[in-house]
């Protein structure tokens, strides 16, 4: 799998992991946690989108990186700080989701893991819709 596109799925599956403890925080937490998410997710699915149209994503890279250096501030809490740092990290490298026309553009059988990506902003909806409704325990 293509390096860019393996990290962003483990740091979605990774903050996914934490959902719960997430949906216990005050309202206000959880809806800017949730603001956030859907925001990276929302800028997931416009890059998979551009990508499968075989058009740059352009500014995408800019926009997943800056919620790249958000992301240790919107966990703060909830996740060890080491952690938090590493997840941010990996999402830092793999901001330069613009490179993944030229990628896919110099090996077309590579385009195959597109679709991981809109897969990567699924998870980012789901923790977002979770996260905004709260824990209710069973």
């Amino acid at each position: 799998m293509i390096s860019i596109i393996k990290d962003i799925i483990d740091v979605a599956k990774a903050l996914f992991g934490l959902k719960d403890s997430m949906a216990k925080a005050d309202k206000q937490k959880r809806d800017e946690m949730a603001d956030y998410f859907q925001a990276v997710s929302v800028c997931l699915a416009a890059t998979y989108e551009k990508l499968s149209e075989d058009e740059v994503p352009h500014g995408r890279c800019f926009e997943l990186g800056q919620y790249a250096q958000s992301l240790p501030k919107v966990i703060e809490g909830f996740i060890d700080k080491d952690k938090a740092l590493e997840l941010s990290g990996r999402l830092e490298r793999s901001h330069a989701v613009e490179a993944l026309w030229g990628e896919f553009k110099a090996n077309p059988e590579q385009k195959n893991e597109l679709p991981s990506i809109a897969e990567a902003s699924g998870i980012f909806l789901a923790l977002s819709n979770s996260v905004r409704a709260g824990y209710k325990p069973d």
